[in-house]
């Protein structure tokens, strides 16, 4: 009685070491690294970076969703990421063993200061995995101060100028009536 008693809790231990293993299962197996760890821009700038996400495990993984997140590295600062980025969530489908899927992130520098962005990539069904998280993209926004800003300066000289002088040829085409 006592040997299947043994047996019976060794097979329990054997369960929940195996349920505990699933349940790690993908987020264990999915890595997620970037193509680079730092990006000097100015404001009004566009920039890109890669991730690549790669399933190391030995099976495919379920479905995955890779989501891009966008904060500041310094108090104060508002941050709305929709305006950093119109495309932070991607849905990359399963990745077969051994492979992996590189995805190219767009920005938009719409403040000034020091930023980050990081990518966390989860499975798309629920469960209770732990999300697997890249390593931060720490970016740096400089104000730009010019006068030409968007090219406006030839618009703002020009037009005045040009409503100026179609005034003054109306004036004098009146004085010679």
């Amino acid at each position: 009685m006592s040997g299947s008693r043994a047996l019976a809790s060794l097979l329990a231990v054997v369960a929940t070491a195996l349920a505990l293993t699933a349940s790690a299962g993908a987020a264990d197996e999915v890595a997620v690294t970037v193509d680079r760890s730092h990006v000097a821009t100015q404001l009004g700038r566009r920039f890109t970076f890669r991730t690549t996400v790669a399933n190391e495990g030995g099976a495919a993984t379920t479905s995955l969703i890779a989501h891009l997140n966008v904060l500041s590295l310094q108090p104060g600062t508002y941050v709305d990421p929709e305006d950093w980025s119109g495309n932070r969530t991607r849905y990359l489908g399963t990745i077969p063993a051994g492979e992996s899927r590189t995805i190219t992130w767009s920005i938009h520098a719409v403040n000034d200061g020091s930023f980050a962005a990081y990518i966390t990539v989860l499975p798309q069904a629920v469960s209770d995995e732990v999300p697997t998280t890249s390593a931060v993209v720490q970016f740096d926004v400089q104000k730009r101060t010019t006068l030409n800003s968007g090219g406006i300066l030839p618009l703002a000289l020009g037009i005045p100028a040009l409503l100026g002088l179609l005034a003054a040829t109306v004036h004098v085409s009146r004085r010679r009536r």
